[in-house]
């Protein structure tokens, strides 16, 4: 009697699992939230109209900060923005629970293919995996990014990055001018600003160039071109050169390139079972 009491509410507990998971990767719970983004994110965007300074400082104080000051002080405007979130995990733990029981059917069945046709069948799950990897990087930068205020670098002055040995120098500003004669009023403007920077981290030594495409990373930190001076060839008004850094320290990079090579080789599976099948 005992032994029958205690695994009576083993199965029921179980069994509650057992439905929660099967609710959680419904197909029909996949077209609910889809629909529910679509019209949170049509919301938001009446929302986000002539509004989109209240959402700009997302990128500089991360998403816990923000949620403090911007988010509960306009929750008029802002609300759309925690049901989206909210949507997204959902979405996220719907996809992956959905994901998992295929690839445990596929596993299950794997006698039933031969071993080519069963590894190109894991290609579309493969790229469900690395979507919900790039959104949990996305949340763990909103959350977890440490964002230093706005530094200026001006010519032979050192910086020295928080919590390292690294100072890092500008040494000129080597910037691209528009040299055609299409566009008069882009006469002598820089085009492309190139800050030429050096870096001593210790004993070593070594040079770097930033511009807005090309950011860069030590110790963990990545630097950005914000702004620079002059803009101009002849200097303007203000000939003084200086660069305005955004410095961040991003632990969700590593989940972004994760998830891209995953999704990468999941697209190549996919296109080489295209091909394999379009050949045969």
């Amino acid at each position: 009697m005992l032994e029958l009491a205690v695994s009576q509410p083993n199965k029921s507990a179980s069994s509650v699992v057992r439905l929660v998971w099967n609710k959680l990767g419904s197909i029909h719970l996949t077209v609910i939230l889809c629909l529910l983004l679509t019209a949170d994110l049509t919301i938001g965007y009446i929302c986000l109209n002539r509004r989109t300074i209240l959402f700009a400082p997302l990128n500089d104080i991360g998403l816990a900060t923000w949620i403090q000051t911007y988010g509960k002080s306009n929750l008029v405007y802002t609300m759309w923005f925690f049901v989206l979130l909210g949507l997204l995990t959902l979405l996220c733990v719907n996809t992956f629970v959905c994901t998992t029981d295929r690839v445990v059917s596929l596993i299950a069945r794997r006698r039933h293919f031969r071993p080519r046709r069963l590894f190109f069948k894991f290609a579309p799950h493969i790229m469900h995996y690395a979507m919900i990897i790039i959104l949990g990087g996305y949340l763990c930068s909103y959350l977890f990014s440490q964002v230093l205020i706005t530094r200026t670098l001006i010519p032979d002055v050192p910086f020295n990055l928080p919590g390292t040995d690294a100072r890092i120098t500008l040494i000129e500003l080597d910037p691209l001018y528009y040299k055609g004669d299409r566009l008069p009023a882009f006469e002598d403007r820089v085009l492309q600003p190139r800050a030429k920077l050096q870096i001593m981290d210790g004993d070593r030594q070594q040079s770097a160039m930033l511009t807005y495409n090309r950011p860069l990373r030590c110790h963990g930190y990545s630097m950005f071109l914000k702004d620079f001076n002059p803009k101009r060839k002849d200097g303007g008004m203000n000939r003084k050169v200086r660069i305005d850094l955004t410095i961040r320290k991003d632990p969700g990079v590593i989940l972004y390139l994760a998830g891209i090579i995953l999704f990468t080789v999941g697209m190549a599976m996919y296109l080489a079972e295209w091909m394999a099948v379009r050949k045969g």
